[in-house]
């Protein structure tokens, strides 16, 4: 479960961003996972309350919005 390792890193990213930016309060954080993406979504929110407990995101709320993949069809096959 690499999710774990990239809410962790998301978490700390976000982190750093605020207090660059001198945000005080976060209420919600808002992800964006591709549909085709590896990462399944299930498990970060499984994470979320791991990687957040003792940071200044604890009280956050986390929601995903999954982003359509990219259809297309293919018109021709050639092959050798």
């Amino acid at each position: 479960m690499h999710e774990l390792g990239i809410m962790m890193h998301i978490v700390e990213t976000v982190e750093t961003f605020a207090r660059d930016q001198g945000v005080e309060k976060i209420k919600t954080l808002v992800l964006q996972v591709g549909e085709e993406s590896p990462v399944v979504p299930q498990y970060l929110k499984a994470c979320y309350p791991a990687a957040v407990d003792g940071t200044t995101l604890q009280d956050t709320e986390l929601a995903i919005e999954i982003i359509p993949g990219r259809d297309f069809l293919i018109k021709e096959i050639i092959a050798c």
